[in-house]
Parts: C-alpha cells; sequence; structure tokens
C-alpha cells in the first residue's frame, strides 16, 4: 500500500448521496430529453467533469452501501487516477485512488468489446493500490468467467444498472480477489447525510 500523499488529507471530499440526489432533481425539473445526446449524456467536453463526478458518486455510494460506512469522494484527476475515495472503517481513515472506466453504450462509435478495454489495463505501471471501475453502460450479456483479468492492479469493479428507470444498481467485485460477489444497491432518492456520520 502507498503511503497517503499529504495532499490527500487536504483535498475536498464529496459526500455521493447528495450529489446523486441532486443530479436525479436535474434530470426531473429540466427538459434534459432535448438536448443532444452528449450534453444530455454529460459527454460533451465540457460536462465530461460532471459525468465522471456521477460515475465516482455512484461506485462511493453503492461501496457505502456495501461497506455500511459514509464513503466520500475527491475529483483530482492525475496520471493513473480520477478520483480518491476515502472512508473510516474501524477509526482509521482509508484513502484509495481509483480510475474510472466505461465500457461505452453501442450507439457511439465503434465501441470494443470489454476484454479489449480490459487489456488497456496493463498500461499501468507500479499500480499495485490503484482501484480501477468499469461503469458497465449497454445491454449486453456479460460472461465473467470467460475474461482475463490483469494483475498490475489492486482491485477491479464494475458497476452498472439493472433497469431502464436507473434506480436499480448493482456492484460486482473485487473481481481480482472476489469475482462472483455482487451487492445490489438502490439509487438516493431523498438526501439525508444529516442522519449520517460525517
Amino acid at each position: 500500500m502507498r503511503r497517503v500523499p499529504r495532499e490527500w488529507l487536504h483535498f475536498e471530499y464529496l459526500d455521493p448521496e447528495g450529489i446523486l440526489v441532486g443530479l436525479r432533481e436535474i434530470t426531473r425539473t429540466f427538459p434534459l430529453h432535448e438536448l443532444e445526446y452528449h450534453a444530455r449524456t454529460l459527454r460533451s467536453r465540457k460536462l465530461r467533469k460532471y459525468g465522471e463526478g456521477r460515475q465516482a458518486a455512484l461506485f462511493c455510494y453503492g461501496m457505502g452501501c456495501r461497506l455500511g460506512v459514509k464513503v466520500r469522494f475527491a475529483q483530482v484527476e492525475r496520471q493513473d487516477y480520477d478520483i480518491i475515495a476515502a472512508y473510516d472503517m474501524n477509526g482509521e481513515m482509508n484513502f484509495v485512488p481509483v480510475q474510472l472506466k466505461e465500457w461505452v453504450p453501442d450507439v457511439l462509435p465503434s465501441p470494443l468489446p470489454l476484454q479489449m478495454e480490459i487489456a488497456k489495463l496493463t498500461k499501468y505501471t507500479d499500480s499495485s493500490d490503484l482501484v480501477v471501475v468499469f461503469h458497465l453502460n449497454r445491454r449486453e450479456r456479460v460472461i465473467f468467467s470467460e475474461l482475463t483479468y490483469p494483475t498490475n492492479i489492486g482491485g477491479l469493479w464494475f458497476l452498472g444498472c439493472t433497469e431502464p428507470s436507473q434506480n436499480h444498481w448493482t456492484l460486482i467485485g473485487d473481481l481480482l480477489k472476489e469475482p462472483w460477489l455482487a451487492s445490489d444497491f438502490t439509487y438516493p432518492e431523498d438526501y439525508h447525510s444529516a442522519n449520517t456520520d460525517a
């Protein structure tokens, strides 16, 4: 495990629940269906950071549901990671560098097979503590036992919604340690961080 860089202690760590509830409120309030696809799905250059923030919030919220703790994150894009996830477990703060990936919808040009996307992870060197999260953002059956996983990273997770309303999600992993472990969580509807730990 890498020594925690001092700068990580001073980042602003965001509550994923509040972010997800806020984004859901935006989709209910504004006619986003009238926007061009890349703007509507937060893929345009100006909005990409918000799209990654949503993915980060989904992963951290789902991980928090699994662990039973609040998992916050800081968006601090570096060469080998996009966010730092932080959580308190038994009185000890844990910091995890996370690289966000997406298996994009097949409506986009030339999406690669999932195995080819996973194979790209071999480019990360000295990354034994790096966690990679793939948002499986398409309706396609995946047979996990047929995939080959990298050995140069610290963890590999898959995240995806299980029905069109995007209310129900599944978090699968760590594929490098417990490949068949999956946990389901529900997209938060009400922001209640005041009733949870800080």
